[in-house]
């Protein structure tokens, strides 16, 4: 069941979370300024301000949202509360933000020296989060959630190791034969086994929770973890011995997240509950485009065509942003409602009036229209800014759905009556 292991009495201050999301809208709008100003730029692989830009996109957007969720899931999933959660959230939230501010920035100026400061600085936010939360996945309960979380932070922190190995090689402009392997594995670890594996892993909570649909397949869940994790361990080998054939571990991969998008589609379609709701638009988006980037990696194996290669990373990243944008609609109205409930307040607010139904379709209407322009905007750059303005726009709104939702919270806080829970009276 989907509810297995829930342990929300141990849910962590909603400040923990809020920190990170608040974080997102910030570095979008960063995002979306290089995409306004440097359109033709962002389109050159490897690119000094392409890598900026994916750096912002993918650390400051999808996994600043990530690492605030995974504050929220391991204390409710887990079944063991983070220790000292406020503390150790700044200390990452911290670490991390000017640790990514230092790479956009080393990459953007060609500032050597800030290599090094965002490799010490995100290396330590990363590892310092992996070795808080990791420990607490083991020994407790236990559900496939929890395994997909596992994957999900080891990936993050080999992810971590070889992007500082990375950065100390831009900050000394000596780029070793096994330059291409590291980066490779960078990415793939990055993109298959954070991303992929723990989008994965809180779909098997989120989907059958919010939506009540039937549960994902026993077979499925069992496999899909260690098909994923067996196969980034043989590539990164195959990486470093230039082992020929690599490209098969990428169609395994390619396999076991197609199956996710077709298993999800068809959940959604028989879903029992309904009702309206815009943050299943988000999801259908993002199991579209992440068919769009699966297809096209597969034809850039084939074919090396640039333009299927930026095609797959850039739906990808669209995919990753539309799960987390309809994730936010629906876990962000449910954590204001929980904490103001939990702390006994009487006239707390239902979660369709904390973010309005309207402003989410707002959200998601930016978002199609800018990841549409981005998508072709392989045809003139002037889409890509197109997009950008899109983006900004939709950013903006996010910033303001989020502190409207911070603002009403306190706003019940410091107007609404408390339950009483003093029996003394009573004898």
């Amino acid at each position: 069941m989907f509810n297995r292991g829930l342990s929300l009495d141990q849910a962590p201050p909603i400040s923990v979370v809020l920190r990170f999301f608040l974080s997102v809208p910030i570095f979008g709008v960063l995002f979306s300024f290089l995409l306004i100003v440097y359109p033709t730029d962002i389109l050159i692989p490897n690119h000094p301000t392409s890598l900026s830009a994916i750096h912002l996109f993918f650390l400051g957007i999808i996994s600043m949202s990530m690492i605030g969720s995974l504050f929220q899931m391991q204390s409710v999933l887990g079944g063991k509360p983070i220790p000292s959660p406020l503390g150790n959230s700044l200390i990452i939230h911290t670490f991390f933000s000017v640790g990514l501010i230092a790479l956009a920035s080393a990459f953007l100026f060609h500032l050597l020296a800030a290599f090094v400061i965002a490799a010490v600085l995100l290396g330590s936010s990363l590892i310092y989060l992996v070795q808080l939360i990791l420990p607490l996945l083991f020994g407790g309960v236990t559900h496939d959630t929890l395994r997909g979380m596992r994957l999900a932070l080891l990936s993050l922190l080999l992810t971590a190791v070889f992007g500082a190995v990375m950065a100390s090689s831009f900050a000394n402009e000596s780029f070793g034969t096994l330059h291409e392997a590291v980066r490779t594995a960078h990415y793939s670890l990055a993109l298959a086994g954070w991303i992929g594996a723990l989008i994965i892993a809180v779909a098997f909570q989120v989907v059958e929770m919010f939506y009540v649909t039937t549960a994902y397949g026993n077979w499925y869940k069992r496999n899909v973890f260690r098909t994923i994790a067996l196969s980034l361990i043989l590539k990164i080998v195959w990486l470093f011995l230039a082992l020929p054939y690599i490209w098969v571990f990428d169609l395994f991969l390619a396999a076991v997240l197609l199956g996710f998008v077709v298993t999800t589609v068809i959940r959604l379609r028989a879903r029992k509950r309904r009702v309206s709701d815009v943050s299943i638009g988000f999801w259908y988006a993002g199991m579209g485009l992440l068919f769009v980037s699966l297809i096209s990696h597969i034809v850039y194996l084939y074919t090396a065509s640039a333009l299927c290669e930026t095609t797959a990373l850039l739906s990808f990243g669209l995919f990753s942003l539309s799960i987390i944008l309809g994730m936010m609609a629906k876990i962000v109205p449910f954590l204001v409602w929980f904490h103001l409930s939990s702390q006994g307040y009487l006239q707390t607010p239902i979660m369709s009036n904390i973010i309005p139904a309207k402003q989410n379709k707002r959200l998601f209407v930016l978002f199609a229209i800018s990841s549409l322009l981005a998508l072709i905007s392989f045809l003139t750059p002037i889409l890509l800014s197109l997009s950008g303005i899109g983006f900004f726009a939709m950013f903006a709104l996010l910033a303001y759905n989020l502190i409207a939702a911070v603002r009403l919270y306190r706003h019940t806080q410091t107007t609404s009556p408390r339950m009483s829970m003093d029996f003394s009276s009573q004898s």
